[in-house]
């Protein structure tokens, strides 16, 4: 059974106040805490073997979900007693023996699990990072110069950029390129595996897809 894991640990700074007194993945999108949709939307998918790396409020979440029986599927905790970063706190994972899935807990979006497990398979690498797209006008005419000399001007542009999603799939083989101590990201890590098998593919997302961090997102979301 393919392991999900949650990144549920972090203390949601840039949403204070309103994570002074519950961690993050319990702020409530629409009707429920954004992390009870994401939980559903795998078990909706028949992904029911679910981890999740917990360190702020930890105990607010244990609470809340329990041991999953409630939500149809099967929730093992593991503990940061300090914040080890967006990989570092998969140190805790027993190594499973098949790929798995990783996912920040404040991700939203429509992303077919099935299909991305099956294409980073297909593909046969060590890690595959999901993308999105990110757009970003710049509230200005843009002036391209040649020596001083406008050649040519581009009114307020729409920048497109691709940028990390927040969910991944990793081999058990990636696990043993973090090292044994200390906080550790994402990017280092892809970074890592990157330099040293050339072997993270791409997958890119085609539906709804959005980062819960900052008031404007969380506003967002909720409208």
């Amino acid at each position: 059974m393919t392991q999900v894991v949650i990144m549920a640990g972090g203390r949601g700074l840039r949403l204070h106040p309103l994570t002074e007194n519950r961690p993050k993945p319990l702020l409530q999108v629409g009707s429920k805490p954004m992390l009870e949709e994401l939980i559903e939307h795998f078990v909706d998918q028949d992904f029911t073997d679910i981890h999740i790396l917990v360190c702020y409020k930890a105990d607010m979440i244990m609470e809340y979900f329990g041991d999953g029986l409630d939500f149809g599927c099967k929730i093992t905790y593991h503990v940061e007693i300090e914040p080890l970063g967006t990989a570092g706190g998969l140190r805790l994972i027993k190594s499973p023996d098949q790929p798995f899935i990783v996912t920040n807990a404040d991700v939203i979006t429509e992303i077919d699990y099935r299909d991305l497990l099956i294409k980073h398979i297909q593909f046969n690498t060590v890690a595959t990072a999901c993308l999105a797209l990110y757009q970003h006008q710049i509230p200005y005419g843009v002036v391209e110069l040649a020596h001083q000399c406008l050649v040519k001007l581009r009114e307020k542009p729409i920048e497109n950029f691709s940028v990390l999603a927040g969910i991944y799939v990793l081999d058990p083989f990636a696990l043993g390129r973090i090292p044994p101590r200390g906080a550790y990201d994402m990017t280092s890590l892809l970074t890592n595996i990157a330099n040293a098998t050339g072997s993270v593919n791409t997958y890119q997302l085609k539906n709804h897809w959005q980062d819960i961090g900052t008031f404007q997102d969380f506003t967002g979301a909720n409208r």
